[in-house]
């Protein structure tokens, strides 16, 4: 069973430990995931949470073909160290036809500049730092 309070303990350790601060609290994220629900799409998005040692998913150097599920992969939010979004995945558009690229980059630079969202843009990806 999950136990929230234990688990914003070990989080409040690491971040100790690591000599980290916020950069994020629950309103900012409340209106990151407000943008996100408006964009044409949800994009991929690769987490890094304060207590793994490794990202998930681990390989996120390409496009990919599936979206974003920030409705329940997001959580719990406090335990977010970084998100790494791709605005970007690959449409399958028919068997003997190469994948399309479909963007919402554009879109969701907008998003961010709108709601004051600092973010840094690398290796054709945004990056959020909820801790440094």
């Amino acid at each position: 069973m999950y136990d929230e309070d234990k688990h914003k303990r070990a989080v409040k350790a690491e971040l100790t430990k690591r000599g980290l601060g916020s950069l994020m609290n629950d309103t900012k994220w409340r209106e990151l995931l407000a943008e996100i629900n408006k964009l044409p799409f949800p994009p991929p998005y690769q987490r890094k949470d304060l207590l793994q040692s490794e990202p998930a998913p681990a390989s996120f150097d390409s496009d990919v073909w599936y979206h974003g599920d920030w409705d329940e992969g997001t959580h719990p939010l406090f335990s977010i160290e970084w998100i790494r979004i791709r605005p970007r995945y690959l449409k399958h558009l028919a068997n003997l036809l190469p994948k399309a690229t479909v963007s919402c980059e554009a879109e969701l630079e907008q998003a961010l500049q709108s709601i004051g969202q600092a973010y840094e843009k690398s290796d054709d990806s945004i990056w959020i730092y909820a801790y440094r």
